[in-house]
């Protein structure tokens, strides 16, 4: 049975007042941005009374790791749906900021000295003490094991291309959110979404074991999208799959709020996307370092109107 705080995921209102919360509390605030503010806290009473509840919890917790600190770290968690959800979830079906702050903190995870990881519009390639080449998409973050004869890597978020360097013996180990990946030698593609891993094998076969599901052989050239229990998707490896790694995002019937999400690790700041044009279908190449041009596209395409409050701070809405 679900509960209650589940709902508050789907709240448009208390998702925006999260968010302008957290952009005033940054301290960077622009006068643009301000009157951004106050011109949505007036719109609606919904509006100013969610806000006003966030804004009482973050009084009565002492010590905020929000306040005096710098907003990069905060936003990337905030754009990621897990921080999101987590913050929704403890900020507003609990009651508790002061908790849900603490858990947003935990969200952020601060890099270990195993971990590898990119920045917003970042893509960086590493090679591998077993000779694998890896290479992560922006806003991506891997942990490494290669210890007692074993090659591991977690992916925690975003998007890599492994080769994996061949070994009949040791299988490189790829864990995700779902599921272990394992591969004696081939390239693969890995994304980590919120509730699903995305693979598509480039060359060469793997094994693929849910978190609570049976082993299945992935044959080359595949997309499979999985969850913690079993395949909910699998078909021909598609042509562009991996342009990101030529700086270009390939969409093909691609639900909008799918190529927002990409085009958010390729910008700072906020990006929020109007819930009722999520599903809007798009197809089309964009270049993912020049994300106000990705977007001029997108709104000459779709019937989605981009509104621009800052440089840290833009809104798409149906036009």
């Amino acid at each position: 049975m679900k509960h209650a705080p589940d709902r508050a995921f789907k709240d448009p209102i208390a998702e925006e007042a999260i968010l302008w919360m957290v952009r005033l509390q940054s301290g960077e605030v622009s006068p643009g941005e301000h009157q951004a503010f106050e011109a949505w806290r007036a719109t609606d009473s919904r509006h100013a009374a969610a806000f006003r509840r966030i804004q009482i919890g973050l009084d009565t917790a002492q010590g905020s790791p929000l306040r005096g600190r710098p907003s990069a770290p905060i936003l990337h968690a905030i754009n990621a749906p897990s921080g999101r959800r987590t913050f929704l979830r403890n900020s507003l079906a609990l009651g508790g900021l002061a908790l849900s702050i603490g858990l947003l903190g935990r969200a952020v995870q601060w890099p270990s000295p195993n971990d590898l990881q990119t920045g917003t519009a970042e893509r960086r390639n590493w090679q591998l003490v077993d000779g694998s080449r890896l290479q992560l998409n922006a806003r991506s973050r891997v942990s490494t094991a290669f210890v007692d004869n074993q090659r591991q890597l977690q992916l925690h978020q975003g998007e890599l291309v492994l080769d994996v360097a061949k070994d009949a013996h040791v299988p490189f180990v790829l864990r995700t959110a779902q599921g272990v990946i394992r591969s004696n030698g081939g390239r693969l593609m890995v994304r980590q979404n919120p509730d699903a891993t995305r693979i598509a094998t480039l060359d060469g076969p793997l094994r693929l074991i849910p978190e609570r599901g049976a082993v299945v052989t992935i044959e080359s050239r595949r997309s499979v999208l999985f969850d913690d229990k079993a395949i909910v998707h699998q078909q021909p490896l598609m042509r562009g799959e991996a342009a990101w790694l030529d700086g270009w995002l390939e969409a093909r019937n691609q639900p909008l709020a799918e190529v927002v999400e990409t085009i958010r690790s390729y910008r700072p700041g906020i990006v929020r996307l109007d819930s009722s044009l999520a599903d809007l279908t798009v197809s089309g190449l964009y270049p993912l370092d020049n994300s106000d041009q990705s977007l001029e596209m997108l709104e000459q395409q779709l019937p989605i109107k981009v509104r621009r409050f800052s440089a840290y701070w833009i809104s798409i809405e149906r036009a």
